[in-house]
Formats: structure tokens, sequence, C-alpha cells
């Protein structure tokens, strides 16, 4: 089989520009899938991966990582796909090779998967590895099996594509690495993809109060139609006071970080009643610290017996994305709610999606690449 001439999304250095142009796929090898992208979301990761690196990998990067899209053709021992079927692309499964996944304690999964080694740029030659081992923002890609996840079929790919990422994260935070609980009070600080994601997934969990944190009056709006209970204005004031406040001052049983600013988290810590979860879910920048109130206010870590846990991806493992999807087929997971804005596979489109993405305007905007 020949290679196919596609397109992708090329980024050809830190900093860079996104550039589509064409590129070459090369059928899949053993335990591969070539998939035929239908949808995208632009997500903060792939934003941080041209600011900070391609999270290690080499450049050129084909970027994206949020996709959903067909089977086009699968490499030698593949079982449980088929040409035709719809998938959603995760990178969050466990890869089965590192060290937690082979102790057997795959939730702390280091993700050491690779984009297999089929794509290049067309005028150049050079190999593409794909953003998160994956490469969505493209009408092709091939990926290891493992992360392509079946979806029912005729589930809107262009909606089902955030569970590849934003989604997955926030409600993987939720039901996973905190275990929200019935009945529980719960606070998310920042209202992204991700911590509207996380607030769903509380909510989902049976939590009794949510109070959604953010600086922009649009994204505390768009927690209120997600189901938050309570909003704080984080640009009036001190947001771990107005949480306490809310709270008779006992503070919450569960605090989400959802905005990868290192002093968030002390915030979250300190926003916990006796006990509590927070649980850092955004990603910092390259070598931050974080400073936490460790023993004598109401806040403080000692001895308030506060636990402070660190997610990546929502720490899930396969079956858990067919749970989700089940939530969103019968509909207590919103995903319509989470797209803003669509656009197409050009320059011009991804780039101001991360624009607006950035200044808060959007929870996602998806690309759509097909249909």
């Amino acid at each position: 089989m020949a290679a196919i001439e596609a397109f992708g999304a090329v980024v050809e250095e830190i900093g860079g520009r996104v550039r589509v142009e064409p590129i070459l796929v090369d059928p899949p090898g053993r335990g591969e899938v070539l998939v035929r992208l239908a949808a995208s979301g632009v997500c903060h990761s792939d934003h941080w991966a041209i600011a900070n690196g391609n999270w290690g990998a080499p450049f050129p990067m084909l970027l994206g990582h949020e996709g959903a899209g067909v089977v086009e053709g699968i490499g030698p021992d593949v079982e449980g796909l088929s040409p035709g079927d719809p998938v959603l692309l995760a990178w969050g499964v466990p890869c089965g090779t590192c060290p937690s996944c082979r102790r057997g304690a795959a939730r702390k999964c280091n993700h050491a998967w690779t984009q297999p080694p089929r794509i290049r740029v067309a005028r150049t030659g050079a190999p593409l590895e794909g953003t998160l081992s994956l490469g969505t923002l493209a009408t092709h890609t091939v990926v290891h099996a493992a992360q392509a996840i079946r979806t029912p079929a005729g589930a809107d790919l262009a909606r089902v594509c955030l569970l590849g990422c934003g989604v997955s994260t926030g409600v993987g935070a939720a039901v996973n690495t905190a275990q929200v609980w019935p009945g529980s009070t719960v606070a998310i600080v920042g209202l992204g993809g991700i911590g509207l994601s996380a607030l769903q997934g509380a909510r989902i969990a049976g939590a009794r109060r949510l109070i959604a944190v953010d600086l922009v009056a649009a994204k505390l709006e768009w927690a209120r139609g997600m189901g938050a209970t309570d909003v704080v204005d984080a640009s009036a004031g001190d947001a771990v006071a107005a949480v306490r406040a809310l709270t008779n001052g006992e503070g919450v049983d569960v605090a989400f970080e959802a905005t990868g600013v290192p002093s968030v988290i002390g915030q979250a810590v300190a926003m916990l009643t006796h006990g509590g979860v927070a649980v850092a879910i955004g990603v910092p920048p390259p070598d931050s610290e974080v400073r936490l109130e460790w023993s004598g206010g109401p806040g403080a870590a000692y001895p308030n017996k506060a636990s402070l846990l660190v997610t990546d991806g929502g720490d899930a493992l396969a079956e858990d994305f067919a749970t989700w999807l089940g939530w969103a087929n019968d509909g207590r997971l919103d995903l319509d709610a989470m797209v803003t804005r669509e656009g197409r596979l050009t320059d011009e489109d991804i780039e101001e999606g991360f624009r607006a993405m950035l200044a808060g305007e959007v929870v996602r905007t998806v690309i759509r690449i097909e249909g």
C-alpha cells in the first residue's frame, strides 16, 4: 500500500507558527491503525507543546491530540477494530510498558507512547511525531491500536473528540483521582475545558455543592449552566476567603486546580476542610515551584490532614472511556455545552482557536476536518 497524500498542521520548532501543509502517511505497522480524522479540539496542551517543546518528542510536530475519526486501515495483530469503525483517539490510556504499568498500577501510567514512525512532511521528507503521540489536527494519522477507542455508531465525532483529552482529564480527575463522593462539597478553580469537565464529573459523582471559581464572568455563567451551585469571581477579591465564607468557614471536601498556575495549587489546599483533598490538574510551566501554607491558619495543610494529589490526563483506564461515552450518550455529560466555536483545518482557524482560548472567549474550538 502506497503512502497516503494528506494534510496536517505542522509546527517546525519551539514557538513556531502553525502551517497546514501536505504530509505523507504510510500504512500502519504491527499493532497500529490508520485513522481518517473527522474532528479535533484545539486544546491548551497543543499550545503548551508549541511554547515549551513537543512533550519531550522531537520537532517538527504534527499538532493535535484531541481527535476522533474513522478507522481506514489496520496493521497486523490488531484485534477489536475494523476499517469503518468510528473511534476516539486517547493519548491517556495506559501504555502497558512503563514501571507503573508493569507493577500493576496502570492509573499511575506515565504514558510512554511514541507516535508510530509513519508520517512525514511532504516537502522535506522530515519525520513527524504527533502531539502526545497522536497528531489529530490532520486529515489522517497512524496511532497505536490501544489508543483508538471504538465509539457508538452515529455519535457526533465533533463532540466525542473532546473525550480525547480535556473532558477525560477533568472528568477523570473528579471520579478517578479525587473519587468525589455523593453529598460532598467541591470547589473548581479555573473554568476552561478541563475545569468545566471536572465540574461535570463531580456533579455526575453526586457532589451536593459545586463552587466554581474564575476571573472571567462568562466562564462563571458557563459553570452555572453545567451545574455549579455557587460561583466566585476571583477578580473581586480573595477567592480562598470567598470559598470558606460560602462554607461557613469550614472549607470544601475537594478542591480542583485547573489553571496551570502554580500559586493556585496553594489556594486549592487552603480551601479544604479537615481531611480534604486538593487535586492539581493544570499543566504548569517548566521549573515551577509551589508554596503551601503548612501550619497555623485555617487552611494550613498541617494539622488539617490535607491531601494534595496530582493527575495526568484523568488517570484513566481504557474501559473508563466506554463509561464516559455512555454518560455523553444519555445526557449526563454535556459535550455540546463544551463546544463554543467550530473551525476548519486551516492555519487561520487553528491560530484563532488558540487566541480565543487564551482570551477566555471559548470553552473549546473544534476543528471539523471531515463532514
